[in-house]
């Protein structure tokens, strides 16, 4: 090895290559693709440890590969790169691809995006990644011999990114990381431990057959974990959650992990949906030294019973962990809304008397536009605060707010027909028809003739959607992890032995059903003003009328349809223009929820949907699984001249509502 990198330096320097002084060569990459012209042939297959600066493309990577062992066919090359200084390079469109892994690849993300698979097979041992990094590419390490890495801060590392890197043994982890992919370090016989600081987001199966793996410890604050985030970790000895978490899916922790003896909570845990783990034998309950305000199991994982119990110390460690979050630059696009964490963090700093502290919890929810007024107003865990002059300014300005009807009046209009005035062809939404073999199933698999019943068009529509609610509950944090089809999302809740998921798994189902019997459908999601941080979203199905000869809303969740003052059945759309325009709405008699509380106009309407009638989402493209797919057009219906991060933005509501025919 010595003598490699001695006679890397005894190569004769050329235009854009110095000595750096830990002993590699620095190339400077002034116009994209230059790369090999500025190392050249003869020294192609001898460099071992170099540093690359500047903005590099396909072809560039493509020469890195070839440099570090695997061409763009991932066949082994005479390269001996072992290690790789990135830290000042960026990567930009353009150049040839440079690999083929069941595709050919160009590089096509962010200028600080390593680009899927771009060092997949290579003899790389270190590579130095630049300090801020957006994301590492799916598989952009998968069966390299990296020894070892340090993830950039606020970074997305994506799925399989580290998979089968037999020789890793060590991973930096940042202070704050964005996202974690699903199997990242898969197979990695070498990683014993991963130690994690904050994170927002650990998805189900984040360490999934991590052979070598011992331990898995987050030691800052978690801001929410699946369930199941460890599987098939043979190894697997300890859990350990010692800072702040605020939410979790659930119930199980873990599965196959015959070894896992250990699970800690030490920090302070809001309440959790964890409660039990799978195939782990050695797992009796878990060990709480800390604080957990609820989980999914008393006898599992052990929970406050008192909040005057809490101690004060783990309790402003926590309220300081919800005011970083407030603060974020980056945002995983899975993470967590931030109003019902620092809601319950409120709630819970007054029961235990810290009204300073509860008070800055409830700024922090004005600051960001909290939409509830009525849930502060009569929440008595802030009785206390009542008569502090603070508290009751502060609840004039967020009643403001609340009032969802005057924040539709006031939006701006839509710009009706603007799509249809440009040069560029309008993209039309489609929709699967009855023929689909998919909707086929669907068909025989629900026996959708029969759920349809006779009559007019209409009771047929108003039978398939009451059968929905009746048969599949709303359940508002639940949906199955599974492919988001009819077929798959019921047998998801059997599977897991849940009677029902909440209103976008509701809405699909019933707008296949809908698909399946010949009638164009999709679901919508439904958000307000506050979408940013306002979690309590809805989603509706619309389905073409034929004898209508327009869009029609069914809300599985609550059995509701609107209509108006003369009983036509409405969109979404409309009803929103009518409540802007204040024309009259009317909700139909049966509306409730899960057959248990009956649903008012005031409630529904007034309320619910005045609010979540703000923002309109929906596919270009409506086919069963529409959801599971990948790289699918989503657009936003947006009054004119506001700008959200959902999708792609119209300000055309003409075209967001056109015939499917």
């Amino acid at each position: 090895m010595v003598l490699l990198f001695a006679a890397s330096l005894m190569l004769p320097a050329r235009a854009g290559a110095h000595s750096v002084p830990d002993g590699g060569l620095h190339f400077k990459v002034q116009a994209p693709g230059t790369l090999a012209a500025l190392v050249g042939d003869d020294r192609k297959n001898t460099l071992t440890d170099i540093t690359v600066e500047g903005a590099l493309n396909g072809s560039d990577l493509r020469f890195l590969r070839e440099m570090a062992g695997s061409d763009c066919h991932q066949q082994p090359t005479e390269g001996r790169l072992q290690r790789l200084d990135l830290s000042r390079a960026t990567f930009i469109p353009g150049g040839e691809p440079y690999i083929n892994k069941d595709e050919w690849h160009k590089v096509q993300g962010g200028r600080l995006t390593l680009p899927p698979f771009a060092f997949r097979n290579c003899r790389l041992e270190q590579v130095v990644l630049p300090e801020r990094m957006d994301t590492i590419g799916v598989g952009a390490f998968e069966r390299s011999t990296l020894r070892s890495i340090r993830i950039p801060e606020q970074s997305v590392v994506m799925e399989w990114a580290f998979n089968r890197c037999d020789s890793l043994v060590e991973v930096e982890f940042p202070q704050h990381m964005v996202e974690l992919g699903q199997n990242c370090f898969r197979d990695c016989g070498s990683l014993r431990s991963i130690r994690i600081h904050s994170v927002q987001f650990l998805p189900y199966l984040a360490f999934q057959n991590v052979t070598g793996l011992e331990e898995v410890v987050i030691d800052g604050t978690l801001w929410h974990a699946d369930g199941w985030i460890c599987d098939a970790c043979p190894n697997l000895k300890r859990i350990t959650f010692s800072g702040t978490v605020f939410t979790t899916g659930g119930p199980p922790i873990a599965s196959n992990c015959p070894k896992l003896q250990d699970i800690t909570f030490s920090g302070f845990c809001l309440p959790m949906r964890y409660g039990s783990v799978e195939n782990c034998p050695m797992v009796g309950k878990c060990h709480v030294s800390g604080c957990v305000l609820e989980s999914g199991n008393h006898d599992f994982i052990p929970f406050a019973n008192d909040v005057s119990d809490i101690s004060e110390l783990l309790l402003r460690r926590a309220t300081d962990a919800v005011r970083a979050m407030k603060d974020q630059e980056k945002l995983s696009k899975y993470a967590i809304r931030k109003i019902p964490v620092i809601r319950t963090m409120a709630s819970t700093l007054a029961k235990r008397g810290m009204k300073e502290e509860a008070l800055q919890m409830l700024d922090l929810l004005y600051e960001i536009g909290f939409p509830y007024y009525e849930q502060i107003a009569s929440d008595t865990a802030f009785t206390c605060l009542q008569t502090e002059p603070a508290f009751v300014q502060l609840m004039e300005k967020m009643q403001k707010n609340s009032d969802f009807l005057q924040i539709i009046r006031q939006s701006p209009p839509y710009d009706t027909g603007a799509a249809y005035r440009q040069s560029a062809p309008v993209p039309r939404l489609t929709y699967a028809t009855s023929d689909d073999s998919m909707l086929q199933r669907i068909r025989n698999y629900f026996q959708t003739d029969y759920i349809a019943g006779s009559g007019t068009e209409i009771e047929r529509l108003k039978n398939v959607m009451f059968w929905v609610h009746n048969r599949i509950r709303h359940r508002g944090n639940f949906i199955p992890q599974t492919r988001r089809t009819a077929i798959d999302l019921v047998e998801g809740c059997w599977q897991t032995g849940h009677d029902g998921m909440n209103a976008r798994g509701q809405a699909i189902v019933l707008a296949e059903i809908y698909q399946a019997l010949g009638w164009p459908a999709r679901f919508i999601t439904c958000q307000s003003f506050f979408y940013a941080d306002d979690s309590d979203a809805t989603v509706v199905t619309a389905v073409w009328s034929f004898s209508l000869k327009k869009w029609v809303m069914m809300d599985a969740s609550m059995a509701a349809y609107v209509t108006d003052e003369d009983g036509l059945l409405l969109h979404p759309g409309e009803i929103r223009q009518r409540m802007k325009d204040g024309r009259p709405l009317l909700l139909n008699e049966e509306a409730n929820w899960n057959n248990q509380k009956t649903v008012t106009k005031e409630q529904y309407l007034d309320n619910y949907m005045a609010k979540n009638l703000y923002y309109m989402s929906g596919y270009l493209k409506n086919t069963p699984g529409i959801e599971s797919e990948q790289n699918v057009a989503y657009y936003t219906l947006v009054p004119q001249g506001e700008k959200v991060k959902i999708g792609i933005s119209t300000y055309d509501d003409a075209w967001f509502w056109q015939s499917p025919f």
